[in-house]
């Protein structure tokens, strides 16, 4: 008999605590679905918003970089009849000058009755000279027309960097340039299920995911100034990397020129060896070739290495 009060005495105290924990349990199931289904949905919402924002910002910007190559094609146009401009008084100083240095030349030769080395030493100065002239002209009409492409290419830079400064605000605005917080999911009960856990790890990759893809999306507004500039660069160094390959080549076409006019003074005398010009010449043409081929080697090594530093510039990390 006690031992049958005992067991209900035990039964009647074990019933309500298992009750309670199912109905706890219950509860805490419910809130967790109620949040899973709540962080979906504000998860989505916040899609929906990228999604809008994205498409506002590339409207906007279509627009925008449409009135800003007007205003950069508007300046291209004027330096371009600039450009015509000088073009044609350089030529006409250079003709001047070539006019003048082949009359000088053909005149030292007629007056050359002697060929001792000082007069010959004293012909090639005097031709060198006058070349050296001619080169400069050039050189120095090419230096003016860069420096107006450089002026122009710098004030559509201005413009350019106001267009960029102009889509940035507006991502800004749009909510495109910083990161999002992520949507966690918070602990219920006795802390975080494995779902949730889960949940929390794909949910900071997505974050970090959507910033990448938002970077991607400004990017030419990004980097846009730093790459303007880097092209800029690059050009003035292959306009001087052109005129020291123009500067050699001069000068083995003023010792070719040289040597054409001895030897039509010699042919003139009847003195004239084939053997010995045609083997000059192929030195002249073998060292145009090696002129060339240093130039090409260098402009060859230039174009791999900027494809990799022009990566780096456009590059997300």
């Amino acid at each position: 008999m006690k031992l049958l009060l005992v067991m209900m005495l035990s039964l009647a105290a074990v019933l309500p605590i298992g009750t309670s924990i199912a109905v706890d349990d219950k509860s805490v199931k419910t809130e967790r679905r109620e949040a899973q289904k709540l962080r979906q949905q504000q998860k989505n919402e916040r899609n929906r918003e990228i999604q809008d924002a994205s498409r506002l910002f590339r409207e906007f910007t279509r627009d925008l970089k449409k009135e800003y190559q007007e205003s950069a094609r508007d300046l291209d146009v004027n330096f371009k009849l600039q450009q015509v401009d000088m073009r044609a008084e350089r030529n006409a100083k250079i003709a001047e000058r070539e006019a003048e240095m082949q009359q000088k030349i053909t005149q030292l030769f007629l007056n050359s009755a002697e060929s001792s080395d000082a007069a010959l030493d004293q012909l090639k100065a005097d031709m060198k000279s006058y070349s050296d002239q001619l080169f400069e002209i050039k050189k120095q009409a090419a230096i003016e027309e860069h420096s107006e492409y450089t002026k122009n290419e710098l004030e559509k830079h201005r413009l350019m960097d106001e267009r960029d400064e102009t889509a940035l605000d507006k991502a800004g605005d749009l909510g495109l340039r910083g990161n999002y917080e992520p949507i966690h999911a918070k602990p219920i009960g006795d802390g975080l299920t494995k779902q949730e856990e889960n949940w929390n790890a794909r949910e900071n990759k997505e974050v970090e995911k959507l910033f990448k893809s938002n970077q991607r999306l400004l990017g030419e507004f990004l980097y846009g100034k730093k790459l303007r500039a880097w092209e800029l660069d690059n050009k003035r160094a292959d306009f001087e990397l052109e005129w020291q390959k123009k500067s050699e080549l001069n000068t083995l076409n003023l010792e070719q020129s040289y040597f054409n006019s001895l030897f039509m003074q010699s042919s003139a005398d009847g003195e004239f060896d084939q053997k010995a010009f045609n083997e000059r010449m192929s030195e002249f043409q073998k060292q145009n070739r090696l002129i060339n081929i240093k130039y090409k080697k260098i402009r060859d090594k230039n174009r791999i290495l900027r494809t990799e530093q022009r990566g780096e510039i456009v590059a997300f990390k």
